[in-house]
């Protein structure tokens, strides 16, 4: 909601609807994608990220491990399984992402 009364130097407005089935609304031509981990938007809070994301890098620093959880599940004739992976993130080109940092009012 707040995201939609931002405007450009132009007076313009950043984020427009789609008026097309099946073609997203867009922030300053450009489709986005919303997540319920943004901060809130208050003064001191980055809660806007905005640029090319194919400069952000996940590595797999370790493979996949499961667990065959046996005896926990035995009551209800069940078997179950744990699985964990070891990931990391880094952005490789700073200028390809720039943050949106709320003003203090």
């Amino acid at each position: 909601k707040a995201l939609r009364k931002l405007k450009d130097n132009t007076g313009n407005y950043i984020w427009n609807p789609s008026v097309q089935v099946g073609v997203p609304d867009t922030i300053l031509n450009r489709p986005y994608k919303t997540s319920s981990y943004v901060p809130e938007i208050k003064a001191g809070n980055k809660c806007i990220a905005f640029g090319d994301f194919s400069y952000y890098w996940v590595a797999d620093r370790q493979g996949r491990s499961f667990k065959r959880l046996n005896e926990l599940f035995a009551m209800t004739g069940q078997v179950g399984f744990l699985a964990s992976q070891r990931l990391d993130g880094k952005l490789i080109l700073p200028e390809a992402i720039k943050t949106l940092t709320i003003k203090k009012a």
